[in-house]
């Protein structure tokens, strides 16, 4: 009796880590380059289409390779119509089978269930690494904005201290720190925007951006008046 208890016991741990595998959400992790046995951008471009009821006669597509957190590969290709600027459609193709596995869709230009499922798998938004931060932009936005510091911008920590400053505050290690940096544009015509997030209990409590060149505060959130 005792065997088969111990048996049972341990079949039962096995169905929860299957479960629990199962469950995982699956995330994009990089953008990775063609390799001969994958579907080629068009093909998978083409299979998106296919899973739109209408295709836009005006839309911009993007379409990029990635290696999922599952070790799996996919085409993500979205498509935003440039004639409202609001709708939009993702489409995940499985790289090497061409089966469509995930669509989603929005009426504002925001992928909100995309967004959950990102954040279900990596925490909060304000959390989040660099290095995520760019490839959402880059997979779900239709005008990417985010990437990584220049060598001629102020270091993170740097851009803390001016976060700080700002701030008035004397500590912040109650806090955690998070990162963004919006890009900028041209060659030094506009400089970059670091972002600094400070977060509790998975909560924002502020938010500072500033000129990653020279330092100057461009807003905080919430400001003086509490307006987020």
């Amino acid at each position: 009796m005792k065997r088969f208890l111990l048996l049972l016991a341990a079949l039962m741990l096995m169905m929860t880590f299957a479960i629990a595998e199962e469950e995982a959400t699956v995330v994009p992790v990089q953008i990775i380059p063609q390799a001969e046995d994958m579907l080629y951008m068009s093909d998978a471009i083409a299979k998106a289409n296919e899973a739109l009821e209408v295709l836009p006669d005006n839309c911009l597509t993007r379409a990029e390779l990635v290696q999922m957190s599952d070790g799996s590969h996919r085409w993500v290709v979205s498509i935003f119509d440039l004639t409202n600027y609001t709708d939009a459609w993702c489409i995940e193709v499985d790289a090497l089978s061409g089966e469509v596995l995930q669509k989603t869709t929005t009426s504002y230009g925001f992928f909100v269930d995309m967004y959950a499922r990102w954040e279900q798998a990596k925490g909060i938004n304000a959390l989040w690494s660099l290095e995520d931060k760019m490839l959402y932009d880059t997979l779900y936005s239709i005008q990417p904005m985010y990437s990584l510091p220049l060598e001629t911008d102020m270091t993170h920590g740097e851009a803390l201290e001016k976060a700080i400053a700002a701030l008035e505050m004397t500590n912040a290690a109650e806090y955690k720190i998070g990162y963004g940096y919006m890009m900028g544009i041209g060659e030094g015509e506009v400089n970059g925007v670091w972002e600094v997030y400070f977060v509790q209990n998975d909560e924002m409590v502020y938010k500072v951006n500033l000129d990653a060149v020279t330092g100057e505060i461009y807003f905080i959130e919430p400001d003086a008046e509490e307006n987020g």
